[in-house]
Protein backbone atom coordinates (compact mmCIF):
# COMPACT_ATOMS: atom_id res chain seq x y z
CA UNK A 1 0.00 0.00 0.00
CA UNK A 2 2.91 2.29 0.48
CA UNK A 3 4.75 1.24 -2.20
CA UNK A 4 1.41 2.13 -4.08
CA UNK A 5 1.23 5.42 -3.08
CA UNK A 6 4.84 6.70 -3.75
CA UNK A 7 3.47 5.09 -7.43
CA UNK A 8 0.74 7.88 -7.27
CA UNK A 9 2.68 10.54 -6.02
CA UNK A 10 5.17 10.07 -8.69
CA UNK A 11 1.90 9.98 -10.84
CA UNK A 12 1.24 13.34 -9.36
CA UNK A 13 4.11 14.72 -10.42
CA UNK A 14 4.17 14.33 -13.75
CA UNK A 15 0.89 15.78 -13.56
CA UNK A 16 1.21 18.77 -12.27
CA UNK A 17 4.97 19.33 -14.01
CA UNK A 18 2.67 19.03 -16.88
CA UNK A 19 0.44 21.90 -15.88
CA UNK A 20 3.54 24.25 -15.21
CA UNK A 21 2.86 24.14 -11.10
CA UNK A 22 6.23 23.47 -10.12
CA UNK A 23 6.14 23.27 -6.75
CA UNK A 24 3.39 21.22 -5.96
CA UNK A 25 5.18 18.68 -8.57
CA UNK A 26 8.10 18.44 -6.74
CA UNK A 27 6.25 18.56 -3.18
CA UNK A 28 4.78 15.43 -4.63
CA UNK A 29 8.18 13.87 -5.32
CA UNK A 30 9.37 14.32 -1.84
CA UNK A 31 5.97 12.68 -0.71
CA UNK A 32 7.31 9.88 -2.58
CA UNK A 33 10.68 9.73 -0.84
CA UNK A 34 8.55 9.74 2.84
CA UNK A 35 6.96 6.70 1.15
CA UNK A 36 9.91 5.01 -0.08
CA UNK A 37 11.51 5.17 3.40
CA UNK A 38 8.80 4.13 5.14
CA UNK A 39 7.32 1.19 2.61
CA UNK A 40 11.03 -0.78 3.22
CA UNK A 41 10.97 -0.52 7.12
CA UNK A 42 7.44 -1.56 7.13
CA UNK A 43 7.63 -4.47 5.06
CA UNK A 44 10.74 -5.18 7.48
CA UNK A 45 8.88 -4.77 10.60
CA UNK A 46 5.45 -6.74 9.68
CA UNK A 47 7.83 -9.37 8.03
CA UNK A 48 5.64 -9.40 4.71
CA UNK A 49 8.86 -8.53 2.09
CA UNK A 50 8.39 -10.60 -1.19
CA UNK A 51 9.35 -10.61 -4.60
CA UNK A 52 6.16 -8.96 -6.13
CA UNK A 53 6.97 -6.22 -3.92
CA UNK A 54 10.66 -5.49 -4.48
CA UNK A 55 10.10 -5.24 -8.08
CA UNK A 56 7.54 -2.65 -7.33
CA UNK A 57 9.40 -0.86 -4.85
CA UNK A 58 11.59 -0.72 -8.04
CA UNK A 59 9.19 0.37 -10.55
CA UNK A 60 7.59 3.21 -8.18
CA UNK A 61 11.30 4.45 -7.87
CA UNK A 62 12.00 4.85 -11.55
CA UNK A 63 8.55 6.44 -11.97
CA UNK A 64 9.31 8.50 -8.52
CA UNK A 65 12.68 9.58 -8.98
CA UNK A 66 13.32 8.87 -12.80
CA UNK A 67 10.35 10.03 -14.78
CA UNK A 68 8.90 12.28 -12.61
CA UNK A 69 12.53 14.69 -12.21
CA UNK A 70 12.93 14.23 -16.25
CA UNK A 71 9.88 15.40 -17.00
CA UNK A 72 10.01 18.19 -14.67
CA UNK A 73 13.63 19.50 -16.15
CA UNK A 74 11.71 19.12 -19.89
CA UNK A 75 8.98 21.06 -19.11
CA UNK A 76 10.94 23.77 -17.19
CA UNK A 77 14.25 24.03 -19.09
CA UNK A 78 12.51 23.81 -23.22
CA UNK A 79 10.33 26.20 -23.44
CA UNK A 80 9.39 27.85 -26.77
CA UNK A 81 12.05 31.35 -26.45
CA UNK A 82 15.07 28.32 -26.73
CA UNK A 83 16.89 27.75 -29.92
CA UNK A 84 17.12 24.21 -31.13
CA UNK A 85 20.95 23.61 -30.18
CA UNK A 86 19.94 24.58 -26.73
CA UNK A 87 16.81 21.77 -26.87
CA UNK A 88 19.04 19.10 -27.94
CA UNK A 89 21.16 20.08 -25.29
CA UNK A 90 18.72 20.25 -22.52
CA UNK A 91 16.84 16.84 -23.99
CA UNK A 92 20.39 14.78 -24.30
CA UNK A 93 20.84 16.18 -20.60
CA UNK A 94 17.24 14.34 -19.19
CA UNK A 95 17.25 11.68 -21.22
CA UNK A 96 20.61 10.56 -20.22
CA UNK A 97 19.49 11.36 -16.69
CA UNK A 98 15.84 8.74 -16.71
CA UNK A 99 18.24 6.29 -18.74
CA UNK A 100 20.84 5.93 -15.68
CA UNK A 101 18.11 5.92 -13.07
CA UNK A 102 16.40 2.96 -15.41
CA UNK A 103 19.89 1.41 -15.47
CA UNK A 104 21.24 1.82 -11.98
CA UNK A 105 17.16 0.42 -10.80
CA UNK A 106 17.95 -2.36 -12.97
CA UNK A 107 21.20 -3.37 -12.03
CA UNK A 108 19.54 -3.55 -8.27
CA UNK A 109 16.80 -5.64 -9.03
CA UNK A 110 19.08 -7.90 -10.52
CA UNK A 111 21.66 -8.35 -7.90
CA UNK A 112 18.48 -8.71 -5.67
CA UNK A 113 17.64 -11.29 -7.35
CA UNK A 114 20.75 -12.97 -7.64
CA UNK A 115 21.16 -12.53 -3.71
CA UNK A 116 18.05 -14.02 -2.88
CA UNK A 117 19.09 -17.52 -5.24
CA UNK A 118 22.23 -17.80 -3.98
CA UNK A 119 20.67 -17.73 0.11
CA UNK A 120 18.06 -20.17 -1.41
CA UNK A 121 20.35 -22.53 -2.27
CA UNK A 122 22.55 -22.34 1.15
CA UNK A 123 20.12 -22.48 2.82
CA UNK A 124 18.70 -26.01 1.46
CA UNK A 125 22.68 -27.14 1.33
CA UNK A 126 22.65 -26.46 4.98
CA UNK A 127 19.43 -28.13 5.47
CA UNK A 128 20.71 -30.96 3.74
CA UNK A 129 23.76 -31.56 6.41
CA UNK A 130 26.40 -29.30 4.13
CA UNK A 131 28.50 -26.88 5.65
CA UNK A 132 26.70 -23.42 3.96
CA UNK A 133 28.62 -20.15 5.27
CA UNK A 134 26.99 -17.66 7.58
CA UNK A 135 25.48 -14.38 5.78
CA UNK A 136 26.77 -11.27 6.87
CA UNK A 137 23.67 -9.79 7.88
CA UNK A 138 25.51 -6.15 8.72
CA UNK A 139 24.31 -3.06 7.13
CA UNK A 140 26.97 -1.56 4.47
CA UNK A 141 27.30 2.22 5.68
CA UNK A 142 27.72 2.77 1.43
CA UNK A 143 25.94 2.64 -1.21
CA UNK A 144 27.53 1.90 -4.39
CA UNK A 145 27.09 5.01 -6.96
CA UNK A 146 24.26 7.14 -5.84
CA UNK A 147 20.74 6.35 -4.59
CA UNK A 148 17.85 7.46 -7.05
CA UNK A 149 15.95 9.32 -4.59
CA UNK A 150 18.90 11.53 -3.85
CA UNK A 151 19.23 11.40 -7.65
CA UNK A 152 16.18 13.35 -8.11
CA UNK A 153 17.21 15.28 -5.48
CA UNK A 154 20.32 16.44 -7.10
CA UNK A 155 18.44 16.66 -10.39
CA UNK A 156 16.16 19.07 -9.42
CA UNK A 157 18.74 21.41 -7.38
CA UNK A 158 18.44 23.94 -10.15
CA UNK A 159 14.36 23.67 -10.11
CA UNK A 160 14.24 24.14 -6.16
CA UNK A 161 16.67 27.20 -6.50
CA UNK A 162 14.28 29.13 -8.62
CA UNK A 163 11.42 28.25 -6.64
CA UNK A 164 13.04 29.25 -3.58
CA UNK A 165 12.03 32.98 -2.51
CA UNK A 166 15.46 33.96 -1.04
CA UNK A 167 17.22 33.37 -4.26
CA UNK A 168 16.70 35.37 -7.79
CA UNK A 169 17.88 32.24 -9.74
CA UNK A 170 16.21 31.88 -13.19
CA UNK A 171 17.24 28.99 -15.71
CA UNK A 172 17.69 31.47 -18.51
CA UNK A 173 20.37 33.06 -16.70
CA UNK A 174 22.22 29.65 -17.25
CA UNK A 175 23.89 28.44 -19.94
CA UNK A 176 22.14 25.38 -21.42
CA UNK A 177 25.66 23.41 -21.45
CA UNK A 178 25.68 23.69 -18.38
CA UNK A 179 22.25 22.51 -16.70
CA UNK A 180 22.95 19.39 -19.40
CA UNK A 181 26.38 18.70 -17.94
CA UNK A 182 24.98 18.84 -14.48
CA UNK A 183 21.84 16.21 -15.16
CA UNK A 184 24.57 14.54 -17.23
CA UNK A 185 27.00 14.13 -14.21
CA UNK A 186 24.12 13.18 -11.91
CA UNK A 187 23.21 10.41 -14.22
CA UNK A 188 27.07 9.53 -14.31
CA UNK A 189 26.84 9.04 -10.52
CA UNK A 190 23.69 6.55 -10.51
CA UNK A 191 25.10 3.91 -12.15
CA UNK A 192 28.87 4.98 -11.08
CA UNK A 193 30.24 2.69 -8.40
CA UNK A 194 31.68 5.86 -6.27
CA UNK A 195 30.88 5.19 -2.66
CA UNK A 196 27.94 7.01 -1.17
CA UNK A 197 27.07 7.29 2.13
CA UNK A 198 23.74 4.67 3.38
CA UNK A 199 22.03 6.64 6.15
CA UNK A 200 20.69 3.40 7.31
CA UNK A 201 24.19 1.94 7.62
CA UNK A 202 25.44 4.62 9.88
CA UNK A 203 25.68 3.97 13.53
CA UNK A 204 25.88 7.08 15.59
CA UNK A 205 27.51 6.95 19.66
CA UNK A 206 26.05 8.05 22.20
CA UNK A 207 27.82 11.12 22.20
CA UNK A 208 26.89 12.50 19.05
CA UNK A 209 23.36 11.75 19.58
CA UNK A 210 22.39 15.44 21.61
CA UNK A 211 24.37 17.43 18.66
CA UNK A 212 22.48 15.48 16.51
CA UNK A 213 19.26 16.52 17.59
CA UNK A 214 20.75 19.61 17.90
CA UNK A 215 21.53 19.19 13.72
CA UNK A 216 17.88 18.28 13.23
CA UNK A 217 16.35 21.05 14.79
CA UNK A 218 18.06 24.01 13.22
CA UNK A 219 17.30 21.62 9.82
CA UNK A 220 14.00 21.75 10.54
CA UNK A 221 13.81 25.31 11.06
CA UNK A 222 15.27 26.21 8.10
CA UNK A 223 13.03 23.58 6.08
CA UNK A 224 10.28 25.34 7.73
CA UNK A 225 11.62 28.50 6.57
CA UNK A 226 12.87 27.85 3.25
CA UNK A 227 12.37 24.37 2.33
CA UNK A 228 13.55 24.18 -1.18
CA UNK A 229 16.82 26.21 -0.12
CA UNK A 230 17.07 23.61 2.59
CA UNK A 231 16.59 20.56 0.34
CA UNK A 232 18.61 21.99 -2.50
CA UNK A 233 21.71 22.64 0.19
CA UNK A 234 21.01 18.92 1.94
CA UNK A 235 21.39 17.38 -1.84
CA UNK A 236 24.81 19.52 -2.58
CA UNK A 237 26.23 18.75 0.54
CA UNK A 238 25.05 14.80 -0.19
CA UNK A 239 27.34 15.04 -3.52
CA UNK A 240 29.52 16.87 -1.57
CA UNK A 241 30.52 14.32 0.75
CA UNK A 242 31.60 11.59 -2.02
CA UNK A 243 35.46 12.55 -1.03
CA UNK A 244 34.68 11.49 3.02
CA UNK A 245 33.42 8.45 1.47
CA UNK A 246 36.06 7.27 -0.41
CA UNK A 247 38.55 7.92 2.27
CA UNK A 248 36.17 6.13 4.95
CA UNK A 249 35.07 3.23 2.81
CA UNK A 250 39.61 2.72 2.35
CA UNK A 251 40.13 2.71 5.85
CA UNK A 252 37.01 -0.02 6.72
CA UNK A 253 38.74 -2.06 3.39
CA UNK A 254 41.97 -1.94 5.31
CA UNK A 255 40.48 -2.84 8.71
CA UNK A 256 38.76 -5.71 6.90
CA UNK A 257 41.70 -6.81 4.98
CA UNK A 258 43.46 -7.34 8.29
CA UNK A 259 40.99 -8.80 10.35
CA UNK A 260 40.69 -11.58 7.99
CA UNK A 261 45.17 -11.68 7.69
CA UNK A 262 44.92 -12.61 11.22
Amino acid sequence: MLTTLAVCCGLASIHFALLDKWERAMAAIVLAAIFDVLDGGAARLLRVQSPFGAVLDSLSDFLAFGIAPAVIMHQWLLSPVTTKAQDTLELVGVMVFALCSALRLARFTAQAHTQAMRAAVEASSGASGGSAQPSNKRTSMFFSGMPTPAGAGVALIPAMLAASDDLQFQAWNVPSWVMAIHLIVTGVLLVSTVPMFAMKGVRISRKLVAPLLIIVVVVATCAMMSPWLTISAIAGLYVASVPLAFVLRSRQRSVSARAQSV
